[in-house]
């Protein structure tokens, strides 16, 4: 199973969502790639591939086989394909040929990632550009942060499941819309739980029933480079994501 994990406004948490849950379904057996296909290489950096380390501009400007740009994090049963804020500068090769680019990261990693993983996550650039909708050809299905109390946030929500649905009825059939997860809830705070209260009047059952907090312990774990699993795995940030994987979990059955 491939996921993309993407919304066009930036600051959701979809780099933070990506690697505390390839974390956590780790932590429960699975087998999980990372495909960092932001060229803000945020995940990659909380990750932590080898120093030097292949990444997407090598696969994508050099050709070079998936396999050669694929590495193990510092954490069990999750493995990379890193990036770099290189990439950046292939993207105005790559819209010379956009038919073809659409179809780069399907064609090179999508067998490889099915044979060798049970779960893949791409974690997409704050946008629904070209890296966007290659991380969709390439995907089973998708899930789409947003951040509690933003109202651009919603806007950004709205955006990517229409991107998605217009992605599989032209250039990828079979593309799923699986959830959306709250992020950075405040229950305390009036606007945090009004949103909350809005996105499941709206969208019933296209949400997860987990969200993720407010938690000073996912930041100070972002700032230490490390997931909020490994920083502090009693935290109420750590207990969500564990909870968030095994609704994933129970929702790919």
């Amino acid at each position: 199973m491939i996921i993309s994990i993407l919304n066009n406004k930036g600051g959701v948490g979809k780099s933070t969502v990506t690697q505390n849950l390839a974390h956590a379904l780790a932590n429960r057996g699975k087998k999980v790639l990372v495909i960092d296909q932001d060229p803000q290489a945020n995940t990659t950096s909380i990750l932590s591939p080898p120093t030097g380390a292949n990444t997407l501009f090598n696969l994508y400007r050099d050709k070079l086989p998936v396999e050669n740009c694929v590495y193990p994090t510092a954490y069990d049963g999750v493995d990379i394909i890193p990036n770099t804020n290189n990439t950046d500068t292939v993207e105005v090769d790559l819209y010379s040929d956009v038919q073809s680019s659409y179809y780069l990261l399907r064609d090179n990693v999508h067998e490889f990632a099915e044979s060798n993983y049970d779960i893949t996550l791409i974690d997409c650039p704050p946008n629904l550009g070209l890296f966007v909708m290659m991380a969709l050809i390439c995907s089973d299905s998708a899930i789409i942060p947003i951040e509690a109390g933003s109202r651009y946030s919603i806007d950004g929500f709205k955006s990517a499941y229409e991107a998605i649905q217009a992605a599989s009825t032209t250039v990828k059939h079979g593309l799923k819309f699986l959830r959306a997860v709250i992020n950075k809830v405040d229950m305390r705070a009036s606007i945090s739980k009004t949103s909350v209260e809005y996105l499941r009047r709206q969208f019933g059952d296209k949400i997860f029933n987990v969200t993720i907090p407010s938690n000073t312990d996912i930041q100070k774990a972002e700032a230490a480079r490390k997931t909020v699993i490994r920083f502090a795995p009693h935290s109420t940030g750590a207990k969500r994501f564990k909870l968030l994987a095994d609704e994933l979990m129970e929702l790919l059955k």
